[in-house]
């Protein structure tokens, strides 16, 4: 059963793997080697076994940036809880590595994995041996000291399919990478800005920037605020609401501003001079209004709801109305209209 399982395991950790290996001019092993500590949750031969050190070695081939697989190899000696003879124990797991994150090269300098695979321990006292196949199951770190040495801190649950019972065995060493790396990984190098604008090359989006502009976060031009705007003023002869002609330019002017931004809402202001009743000018300069409204619907489109007419009457001259010309002025329609945008 146990000669299938490992079997079994290594074809798993082949499998999860996916991809060829790599050419033998770019195997990527890394060698492992500290010292570990062994948390016993189990009796052997009736007895509890007392915690122990025991040093380590391993070798890691990697498949790609995230997955590798694993042979560990640990021994060396415990006691009884209660005295007696010396207990050898002797391990050796075959697991697949999952690190989390991209290789060093593209800036991961602490990389986090979890680990799962099979294999065996061996406990040998002498007159008592067993051999028992185990699963395992934890997680690491490993902290890259340059493109090639790092450390490696972990913890592992080893579970007994024979005895079921759970040892946890906790680790800490250096690792040693092998493969080819380049002279000077980009995680090691200084910062590079190329275009000067505030955003290193390694998160600039939109690169070579022209000096000066201003920039987000991801190194692209921010937007420009403009200001569009246009005024209008028709002006009506002495008691009528009729449109003139020589303000149709203007108004076609004013429906294009109102097509180019279409969310914006207008009030069409209405005025008369101060010749007649007050009251009766207030109707008027509302019909002037309605008029300049009617005109922009029916000939350019405009929605009618996006205008509204109003009337204030005598009430707000921009001249004199003791002459005529001042009263020509305050005979009128307007409308003013400025937005901001960006482009």
């Amino acid at each position: 059963m146990k000669k299938q399982l490992m079997n079994a395991s290594a074809a798993a950790c082949l499998a999860l793997a996916g991809t060829a290996l790599p050419a033998a001019a770019d195997v990527p092993v890394t060698l492992n080697a500290g010292a570990a500590y062994w948390f016993f949750d189990r009796d052997f031969g009736g007895q509890g076994i007392d915690d122990a050190w025991t040093p380590y070695v391993s070798a890691e081939w990697a498949f790609n940036d995230n997955w590798a697989t694993e042979i560990l190899y640990a021994d060396d000696e415990t006691d009884f809880k209660n005295g007696g003879a010396d207990i050898d124990v002797t391990t050796w797991q075959l697991s697949m590595l999952y690190y989390a994150g991209s290789y060093i090269g593209e800036g991961m300098r602490v990389r986090p994995y979890a680990a799962f695979g099979a294999g065996e321990i061996d406990l040998d006292a002498g007159t008592a041996d067993t051999v028992e196949t185990t699963l395992n199951a934890g997680g690491g770190i490993r902290w890259m000291l340059s493109s090639r040495v790092g450390l490696r801190l972990e913890a592992r649950a080893i579970y007994s399919l024979d005895e079921s019972e759970t040892d946890i065995l906790t680790s800490a060493g250096l690792n040693f990478y092998l493969g080819n790396v380049d002279p000077e990984p980009e995680a090691m190098a200084a910062p590079v800005d190329s275009d000067g604008d505030g955003v290193t090359d390694d998160r600039d989006r939109c690169p070579n920037t022209p000096v000066g502009t201003r920039v987000d976060a991801d190194g692209c031009p921010l937007a420009v605020a403009k200001v569009a705007s246009v005024k209008l003023k028709v002006n009506f002869g002495f008691d009528s609401t009729k449109v003139s002609e020589q303000y149709f330019s203007d108004l076609a002017e004013l429906a294009e501003f109102l097509k180019r931004f279409s969310d914006l809402q207008v009030d069409v202001e209405g005025h008369t001079d101060s010749t007649g009743p007050e009251e009766y000018n207030m109707g008027l300069s509302q019909r002037r209004a309605e008029a300049v409204v009617d005109y922009l619907v029916k000939t350019h489109g405009i929605d009618a709801g996006r205008l509204e007419a109003k009337g204030y009457g005598e009430s707000s001259p921009v001249a004199s109305n003791d002459t005529e010309a001042g009263r020509a002025e305050n005979r009128r329609v307007m409308a003013t209209l400025e937005v901001e945008y960006e482009e």
